[in-house]
């Protein structure tokens, strides 16, 4: 049977794409990721709540590194419809220690707006960071990465035609999304699309699979070896149509909401290629 015909498959689609139906622990990571970001932002306290937009999410956080070498765009999880930045301030942290600022940002969340929107409200945050507030060291290496639906907006990035935005060309030197859902498709048939509000024209609209890449830049998809075939197979086949892509790795021992910890480790692939693409060593 093939991959489509099971996207008509609701309990399929449910299996395989509803991540806290696979991890026991599930519920554990937001109270627990809740309180290293408050750990971390009583450490350093980040250039808080800068505005991009006129909705009110459209927000973002910058915690500047001392004589920065480069910066990051980190974009969160949670299926475009919950978290905020203010759970994921912890992913800065041994970044910044590296000499990396990283902007960590805010979105507004589905259903009170649709997919498309949040990427059009990437964008704008891109640009804003861009023109206003990054260092001319900082822009000139910098990445994207983001985790789950903030993996598929960061893929989506580079495949953005920067120049309709006021940029010359890509103004990332490198993307790692982590266990994203590139086509969002699959999600037509499942009780996450009650807050999307998917139909098969803006899915079909939204598939990054079918999309190219306007300035190609490096990219590595990660993912977590034990999460399930599907969004191991959306980051393997990523990987293989997009030009610049390295070939996706799968971290072993790691789930869907704990492959993204690594970005804390400094001997991680995640935190390892955040820094060879900006170009410093880890």
């Amino acid at each position: 049977m093939s991959v489509q015909t099971r996207f008509d498959d609701p309990q399929w689609c449910e299996n395989e794409y509803n991540p806290r139906l696979r991890v026991s622990d599930a519920a554990t990571y937001q109270p627990k990721w809740g309180e290293w970001a408050a750990a971390t932002r009583a450490r350093r306290a980040p250039i808080a709540d800068i505005s991009y937009g006129s909705d009110p999410r459209e927000i973002m956080d910058i915690f500047r590194a001392n004589q920065p070498k480069g910066a990051c765009l980190f974009i969160h999880g949670g299926y475009w419809r919950s978290f905020t930045k203010n759970e994921f301030s912890w992913v800065v942290d041994a970044l910044v220690d590296a000499g990396i600022t990283v902007a960590v940002v805010n979105y507004p969340l589905c259903p009170q707006v649709t997919i498309a929107d949040i990427v059009v409200s990437l964008r704008k945050a891109v640009v804003a960071l861009y023109k206003q507030h990054l260092t001319n060291d900082e822009k000139k290496n910098w990445v994207v990465a983001g985790h789950s639906a903030g993996g598929y907006l960061a893929a989506a990035m580079s495949a953005t035609n920067w120049s309709l935005h006021g940029l010359d060309k890509n103004p990332f030197r490198g993307s790692v999304p982590v266990s994203g859902v590139f086509d969002v498709r699959a999600l037509l048939h499942t009780s996450i699309n009650e807050q999307l509000r998917l139909t098969k024209e803006s899915a079909d609209a939204l598939n990054l699979f079918v999309q190219t890449p306007h300035d190609p830049v490096p990219m590595l998809p990660i993912y977590g070896a034990e999460e399930s075939s599907e969004f191991c197979r959306h980051s393997v086949d990523l990987a293989k149509l997009w030009q610049g892509s390295e070939p996706a790795i799968g971290v072993e021992g790691r789930n869907h909401f704990n492959v993204i910890e690594g970005i804390a480790d400094p001997q991680s692939i995640i935190f390892k290629t955040i820094l060879r693409f900006i170009g410093v060593s880890a």
